[in-house]
C-alpha cells in the first residue's frame, strides 16, 4: 500500500491505526478472497481509525468498515465491491475510480470526497451525505439513495439509470449532462440546480420541486413523468407531465 497521508493532527491521529498493521490485514484480505474464506482473514474493521490510510488499488471486496473514520483516505483504483461503510465518515477521501459496486454505504458521510468516475451500480446509499462532492462522470445505475444529501455536489454527465433518488436533496448542484433515464425522483428537491442537457426519459418526478432549476426545458420534461404535486419553472407551468404508468 502506498502511505498517502495529509496527517498533521494529533487529536484526529488518535488510536489511529498504523501503516503496518493495515498493510497486513489488507494482505490477510486477500488471501481470504483468493481463499474463499478457507484461509486468511477477512478485513472486519468496524469503527476503526484510518484517518488519512493509503489504500491505492487495494482489493477490499466484502470488506467490513461499517462506521470507521477514512477521513482524507486514499481510496483510488481500490475495489470495493460488496464492503459494508454505513456510517463511514468518508469526507475529503480521494475515490477516484473506485468500485463500490453493490456496497452499503447507508448512513455515510462523503462530503467534498473526490469521487470522479467511481463506480457505485446498485450500491445503497441511504440517507448519506455527498454535500459539495465530485462525482464527475460517476455511475450510480441501479443504486438506491433515498434522502441523501448532494447539496452543491458535481454530478455532471454522470449514469444514474434506474436509481433511486426519492427525497433527495440537489440543491445547487451541478446536473448537465446527467443520466437520470428511468430513474425515481419523487419528492426531490432541484433548488437552483443546474440541468441543462440532462436526460430525463421515464423518469418520476412525482412531488419534486423543480421551481428554481436551471436550464430546464420542455423537451427535457416531454420524456418524464410527473403528477400535480410536480413544481416546474414559471415559464414552464404550462407543461403537463405524463403519470407513470401503474
Amino acid at each position: 500500500m502506498t502511505d498517502n497521508r495529509l496527517g498533521g493532527d494529533p487529536e484526529a491521529e488518535r488510536d489511529r491505526v498504523a501503516e503496518d498493521e493495515l498493510g497486513l490485514r489488507v494482505a490477510a484480505h486477500g488471501e481470504w478472497l483468493a481463499a474463499e474464506g478457507r484461509a486468511g482473514t477477512r478485513f472486519d474493521y468496524p469503527g476503526a481509525n484510518l484517518i488519512y490510510a493509503g489504500f491505492l488499488l487495494a482489493d477490499l471486496r466484502r470488506a467490513n468498515l461499517s462506521d470507521v473514520c477514512l477521513i482524507n483516505a486514499n481510496l483510488r483504483e481500490c475495489d470495493l465491491t460488496g464492503a459494508t461503510l454505513d456510517g463511514a465518515n468518508l469526507q475529503g477521501a480521494s475515490m477516484v475510480n473506485t468500485v463500490l459496486s453493490a456496497a452499503s454505504l447507508k448512513g455515510a458521510d462523503l462530503a467534498r470526497a473526490i469521487i470522479p468516475g467511481v463506480a457505485f451500480e446498485n450500491a445503497d446509499l441511504s440517507a448519506a451525505s455527498l454535500r459539495s462532492t465530485n462525482l464527475l462522470s460517476a455511475d450510480f445505475s441501479g443504486a438506491n439513495l433515498p434522502g441523501a444529501d448532494l447539496t452543491d455536489s458535481n454530478l455532471a454527465g454522470s449514469k444514474l439509470h434506474q436509481a433511486c433518488f426519492d427525497g433527495c436533496d440537489f440543491t445547487d448542484a451541478k446536473l448537465m449532462l446527467a443520466e437520470f433515464s428511468g430513474a425515481s425522483l419523487r419528492g426531490a428537491n432541484f433548488t437552483k440546480a443546474v440541468m441543462f442537457g440532462a436526460l430525463l426519459d421515464e423518469a418520476d418526478l412525482s412531488d419534486a420541486d423543480l421551481s428554481l432549476a436551471l436550464g430546464l426545458t420542455a423537451e427535457q420534461l416531454g420524456t418524464a413523468y410527473g403528477n400535480d404535486g410536480t413544481k416546474l419553472p414559471e415559464p414552464l407551468s404550462g407543461e403537463v407531465l405524463r403519470a407513470r404508468p401503474a
